[in-house]
């Protein structure tokens, strides 16, 4: 997939898509991008990922967050580009989508259940602790949060 992607250079080789020891507080750091893997596979590999690296995570609700965010970015931007990031913090676990396109989304009201889509940001913001979206340069950034047991 072209276009230009919102947190810099993909990684070449599918070991690049992991990296641990984030330093600044953090223990460590998952990204993945939208030219190094597809969504399903970006989702398989971040939940393998807190598996291992942060079993206090409410594993289900990063998961649909995570594809609610990522299905957005590929819905919603030219050329589907987008990248994540997923920090695992002393108290918090933090989940960064990012995409080239600068619309923010707002919550919509009731919707009805047609089919027709609308209802991701109001997930996102009922199964996150803290959600904000971040003006970038070239698109927007998407941050999740949740509080982490000590």
């Amino acid at each position: 997939m072209s276009g230009r992607n919102p947190l810099g250079e993909a990684p070449q080789e599918e070991s690049d898509l992991v990296l641990q020891d984030g330093g600044n507080g953090e223990q460590s750091v998952f990204t993945a991008w939208s030219s190094a893997c597809s969504p399903a596979d970006a989702r398989r590999r971040a939940v393998e990922y807190l598996r291992a690296h942060c079993p206090q995570a409410d594993l289900e609700a990063v998961q649909l967050v995570l594809s609610e965010l990522v299905t957005n970015a590929v819905r919603h931007t030219p050329e589907g580009v987008w990248s994540l990031a997923l920090h695992i913090g002393e108290s918090a676990l933090t989940l960064e989508v990012s995409d080239a396109s600068a619309f923010v989304p707002q919550p919509r009201g009731t919707l009805p259940l047609d089919g027709r889509g609308g209802l991701g940001l109001g997930i996102v913001k009922n199964l996150s602790d803290h959600v904000i979206t971040q003006p970038m340069e070239s698109g927007k950034k998407i941050v999740a949060q949740w509080r982490l047991a000590r």
